[in-house]
């Protein structure tokens, strides 16, 4: 009976990764898969699901996958998440985990070639970062002094540019900088050339190049040219390929031209042309000042015209005409007013005079008067006057009409005209009239 042999998992797994990696069709392995999951570490390497991607299947398998950085640095697009992929690798198993997977060296797209799937991802990445703004877009200037070109020195493009360049702006300085347009190491010459150009002096740099297919256009398509065009510190101007080609480096551009021709075509303006319009503008300059000076000269007759007429020294005499005549209105208003007025005083003073105390004091001091007349006829001092008296007794202060009254020794006071006289009573006689008739 043998013995049995117990095996640690450590070396299950190395006996099971030596079987698979003995056996011939399991080292070059060619799968068709979808990603599942895709993750890089910071070293670098990618760690992947591959799904079984046939539809209707409800078990659906998957293995594990894993890319190098030394694998993965080839590739010429960013695995992602759904993506179909041809990955080519070997099985094995990572001992620590016993995981069986596939170590890939290399992974391809399925049904679409990896340079559209790159530049369809490089695409997207440089306008989520706004490289393609419009905003970022400079001014091509007008007529430069010098232009450089960055392409093939060899190739049709600046042969095409030269002549085009000469012939329409011959005093332009055209300034050619060589670089690789194509092939193995085409991007690093490409981007070194765009640094020699945006320090060259040049107002504007063409990058240029003939047509030829999307393998042969892979430069343009880099990140690495797409940024140096991008930091350019002049305008640049793309001419790659033919009307229909359109990379990565035209949406990076400021302007876009379909061939190198045309680019050659929008970047100088045409001698010719500009003479013929700087003599056409000429003419319709001296026509229009012309026309302008007519206008001018019109319109300032008109306003010395209206100055004359505006003058100060014209508006005074005018205002010392209106003055003199507003003077003699007033003056004749002033009269007519004083006139009125005194005409007012006049008929007032009669009415006051009519109505005022003067006449009716006359007729009171004509009155007081006759009555002061009959007062003096009727008064005592004028019966006094004529040589009466009157008598009355001093004690009581009776009047004396009767002497039969007095007794003999009796003071008496008599009043005259011009005072006073005191007597005494000797002796009482009656009137004789009196006694007669007695």
């Amino acid at each position: 009976m043998l013995a049995r042999r117990v095996l640690q998992v450590a070396e299950l797994n190395s006996l099971i990764r030596a079987d698979l990696e003995e056996d011939p069709a399991l080292q070059d392995v060619y799968v068709e898969a979808e990603i599942g999951t895709c993750t890089r570490s910071a070293a670098g390497h990618r760690y992947l699901t591959l799904k079984d991607c046939r539809e209707g299947r409800a078990d659906q398998a998957s293995i594990r996958a894993v890319l190098f950085r030394g694998a993965g640095a080839s590739l010429s697009f960013e695995p992602e998440t759904g993506q179909r992929v041809i990955a080519h690798g070997r099985i094995s198993v990572y001992a620590a985990k016993g995981d069986v997977q596939l170590y890939l060296d290399q992974l391809d797209p399925a049904g679409v070639g990896a340079l559209a799937l790159a530049y369809q991802q490089l695409v997207a990445r440089l306008e989520a970062e706004g490289l393609f703004g419009p905003e970022r877009k400079r001014q091509l200037p007008f007529l430069p002094r010098r232009v450089a070109v960055v392409t093939s020195p060899r190739g049709a493009a600046v042969r095409d540019v030269i002549h085009v360049i000469s012939r329409r702006c011959p005093i332009t300085e055209l300034v050619v900088v060589p670089s690789l347009v194509q092939g193995e190491g085409s991007v690093a010459e490409l981007v070194a050339a765009m640094a020699l150009a945006g320090r060259s002096g040049a107002e504007l740099v063409l990058l240029v190049r003939g047509g030829g297919s999307l393998e042969d256009l892979a430069a343009f398509n880099s990140e690495e040219l797409a940024r140096a065009v991008a930091s350019c510190p002049v305008p640049v101007m793309t001419g790659v390929g033919h009307e229909t080609d359109t990379t990565v480096v035209d949406f990076v551009a400021d302007r876009r031209a379909p061939t190198p021709s045309a680019a050659a075509e929008l970047a100088v303006p045409d001698r010719d042309g500009l003479r013929h319009e700087l003599g056409a503008r000429h003419l319709r300059l001296g026509r229009a000042g012309a026309a302008y000076l007519v206008g001018r000269t019109e319109q300032l007759a008109g306003t010395a015209a209206r100055l004359e007429r505006l003058a100060p020294r014209r508006r005074l005499m005018e205002g010392q005409q209106d003055l003199d005549r507003a003077a003699q209105r007033l003056v004749a208003a002033a009269a007519r007013h004083l006139v009125r007025l005194s005409d007012q005083l006049s008929s007032r003073r009669q009415l006051l005079e009519a109505r005022g105390p003067w006449p009716r004091l006359g007729r009171l001091q004509e009155e007081l008067r006759g009555r002061s007349g009959q007062l003096l006829a009727l008064s005592p001092l004028a019966v006094l006057e004529r040589g009466y008296s009157i008598t009355w007794q001093e004690e009581g202060g009776a009047l004396v009409r009767d002497p039969q009254v007095l007794q003999p020794g009796e003071r008496l006071l008599t009043q005259l005209a011009l005072g006073r006289v005191r007597s005494q009573v000797t002796s009482v006689e009656p009137s004789k009239e009196v006694s007669d008739d007695g």
